[in-house]
């Protein structure tokens, strides 16, 4: 591995330290941006670590041999979650230039639930939960691609309801109450499927970028993009859902929320996601060799990754009718990318200090 990503490093540093000076500059000039642009990247990268928790809490119920290429890949995921859970904040510090509920004369009939005091406690139980969670998924008693010890099994069950329930209510706290006066319940199992979606699409790129000639790594690939193509079809079938059903019913209290996303600037986003988010993988993952090439199946989830970076924008920047410069956008990726990616990085090339009891063929295999 070493031999084959030494430019991987400095090249996310560099990213890293363009994206902070173009954040800096942009948060001088107009702070109420930065917030927002700054709500995306973080929605974005969130998406990581979360999935890596899911992926190990799910092997430890069903198992399967995917698990020896994948486990220090995810292992490296998850290690980015204290950085990806924390990374909320410079953009929650000022709660009302992003929120309407926030604002003191809010009057609301659900302001029980969208309150500062709420919003924040969640927060920190979201990032507690989640980071518990993540020190079990890394060191929890596993060798390799083994699935946890039987007697431990109920912990990942728990674990997944509780990682799905709060992921389905941080969803509704920082996209879904941007409008406070639109609901769906289907958008709280559509943005965990995104997050996951988001995350396995990274965590596959780096086994198809780093794959190994050993005997059985390719049936390993095929099985994990098996589980992308899943992830994708079910993202997709609950994105149309929820258009479907809203559009039908053509409440005044709910249409507004597509026409606001349809008629802005950020119409092309809906194109990008649906193209390189599902019709594209769809059909490429659909045929049994695209699963064993590495090629392809790194530029589908390349493409995958741009879908769902779209698909946040969409989600959030239209809600906001000053303008936005869309290189601040890109800085607040690069920004928290940059960290986001020299820790995982990090975590591959010394898979040993982050799970010792991890196989160590894939290090040996990767030099």
């Amino acid at each position: 591995m070493r031999g084959r990503a030494t430019w991987l490093a400095p090249s996310a540093g560099a990213l890293w330290a363009l994206g902070i000076v173009g954040c800096v500059v942009g948060g001088l000039i107009d702070p109420a941006a930065f917030q927002r642009v700054w709500l995306c990247s973080f929605v974005f990268w969130l998406g990581l670590p979360l999935a890596g928790v899911t992926l190990v809490l799910v092997h430890d119920l069903s198992g399967g041999d995917w698990m020896e290429t994948a486990r220090p890949i995810l292992d490296a995921a998850i290690a980015t979650m204290p950085v990806a859970s924390l990374a909320g904040i410079p953009s929650f510090v000022g709660l009302s230039s992003l929120y309407v509920w926030a604002h003191p004369d809010a009057n609301l009939v659900n302001a029980f639930y969208l309150n500062v005091t709420g919003f924040f406690v969640r927060y920190a139980a979201y990032v507690i939960v989640w980071n518990l969670l993540a020190a079990f998924a890394l060191w929890g008693p596993r060798q390799g691609k083994l699935p946890i010890a039987p007697a431990f099994s109920w912990i990942s069950g728990i674990g997944l309801v509780v990682l799905a329930f709060s992921a389905a209510f941080a969803s509704i706290d920082w996209i879904l109450s941007l409008e406070s006066t639109f609901w769906s319940s289907a958008f709280t199992y559509l943005q965990p499927a995104s997050w996951f979606n988001t995350g396995m699409a990274i965590v596959l790129f780096a086994a198809a970028l780093y794959g190994s000639p050993a005997p059985g790594r390719r049936d390993h690939m095929a099985d994990l993009a098996r589980i992308l193509l899943a992830t994708t079809i079910f993202w997709a079938y609950i994105e149309f859902i929820q258009l479907l059903v809203i559009w039908e019913e053509n409440l005044k209290t709910e249409i507004p929320w597509y026409l606001t996303r349809l008629q802005s600037d950020w119409h092309f986003a809906a194109y990008v996601s649906a193209g390189f988010g599902f019709f594209v993988p769809f059909f490429v993952l659909l045929w049994t060799p695209s699963k064993r090439s590495r090629r392809v199946v790194a530029t589908i989830c390349g493409l995958i990754v741009i879908s769902r970076v779209a698909d946040v924008w969409l989600l959030i920047m239209p809600e906001f009718k000053q303008g936005t410069p869309f290189g601040l956008n890109i800085a607040a990726l690069l920004a928290l990318g940059g960290a986001m990616v020299l820790l995982f990085l990090l975590g591959l090339r010394y898979p040993h200090r982050l799970a010792p009891t991890a196989v160590m063929v894939w290090r040996a295999d990767h030099g």
